[in-house]
């Protein structure tokens, strides 16, 4: 299965006559970045399989429940339905839009992290809805910041609620979420009171008497991202984000119920809230495209902090993984036909984003 998520990453990934040659760009100019986190994803993959039952996972497989797996695959599409809904909220300030017009857009993002490496997916998503949109890119691309941030809060809350009733969480996994919310607690002080007074914030910013080229840097960083910022201005939007947000997890978090139940893994919803929050903060980690590794190797700590046996935990980690995956390829091929966009023209942004970024760091 592991060997699945990579032949179906590098299919995609080179299967396109068109961007052949462009590929060699992103691998050159990033060549490092790339083999870290192959090489971290080689290693937790052989950490995670090293005392596994391979028979015991292929009888766990075989007799998976295709019904909790059919119900478990429609929750996940319904929790990107309302991920869509909420980023028609933040994206609201920018531009008025019917419903739902911006859902593609979010899911090429998804689709695109699974594909390449470097989280490419988020310039791919900004990129394309801005140029669908007719908005600004970079504002987008801030709507998107904000989006993972408020995710960010939400996990470190509820790992820390949960954190409470569930005993012999690791040390290191504390001091994990700990510096996580400090580090993202602080970011999400910072863009907040960037929306609130754009001429407060610069004038703050001279006042550390930062070198000259570095302080442009930062205000045109700033300029670009304020207009992505304004929804923390609006209470009701973000009261609006804030709630689809809780309920985007946990919609995901039954789906994760009945795909562990479609391997013989019974867990409450909360406990299967839990392994998403510590999976999730699992995806910062340099991994091969898709997080291959990460998600199985803390999903896998997690459910051992639940009593669960290594094969049943790895087995159940990543046929869940695999199959939020092939999920978002099906929507994401749907995006294409729908949008008229091809795999070429959606690494052609990810390209373009590249080359920018790095022609902006000459500079």
């Amino acid at each position: 299965m592991l060997i699945g998520y990579f032949y179906i990453s590098i299919l995609l990934y080179i299967n396109t006559s068109e961007i052949t040659k462009h590929k060699e760009f992103i691998i050159r100019k990033n060549i490092f970045k790339i083999i870290l986190g192959c090489l971290v994803s080689l290693i937790l993959i052989y950490l995670c399989i090293r005392n596994i039952d391979f028979k015991q996972s292929v009888s766990l497989l075989k007799n998976a429940d295709i019904i909790f797996i059919i119900l478990g695959v429609i929750l996940y599409i319904i929790s990107y339905i309302v991920r869509g809904f909420r980023w028609d909220y933040i994206l609201a300030p920018l531009k008025k839009m019917k419903k739902f017009q911006s859902f593609f857009y979010l899911v090429f993002g998804f689709f695109m992290n699974n594909v390449l490496p470097l989280r490419l997916g988020e310039f791919v998503r900004a990129i394309v809805a801005g140029k669908k949109l007719e908005i600004s890119r970079s504002g987008v691309f801030a709507t998107i910041v904000v989006e993972r941030l408020m995710d960010i809060i939400i996990f470190i809350i509820s790992f820390f609620l949960i954190a409470i009733f569930v005993p012999n969480i690791p040390n290191w996994l504390q001091k994990s979420f700990v510096l996580c919310a400090v580090i993202f607690g602080l970011m999400f002080v910072v863009l907040f009171f960037m929306s609130k007074d754009e001429d407060k914030f610069l004038k703050l910013l001279y006042k550390f008497h930062l070198p000259v080229k570095f302080l442009e840097i930062i205000k045109s960083i700033f300029l670009k991202f304020a207009s992505g910022l304004k929804f923390f201005q609006n209470k009701k939007l973000f009261f609006i984000v804030f709630i689809t947000s809780v309920i985007v997890w946990i919609v995901e978090s039954y789906a994760y119920q009945f795909l562990f139940s479609a391997f013989g893994l019974k867990l409450t919803v909360i406990q299967c809230l839990f392994v998403i929050v510590t999976t999730g903060i699992a995806t910062m980690l340099p991994t091969a495209p898709g997080f291959i590794g990460a998600i199985e190797g803390v999903g896998m700590i997690t459910l051992g902090i639940f009593g669960v046996e290594e094969t049943i935990a790895f087995t159940a980690m990543a046929a869940t993984h695999f199959i939020e995956m092939m999920t978002v390829y099906f929507l994401g091929i749907m995006g294409m036909i729908k949008e008229k966009i091809s795999f070429s023209d959606l690494f052609s942004f990810a390209l373009k984003q590249n080359q920018e970024a790095d022609e902006q760091n000459e500079k």
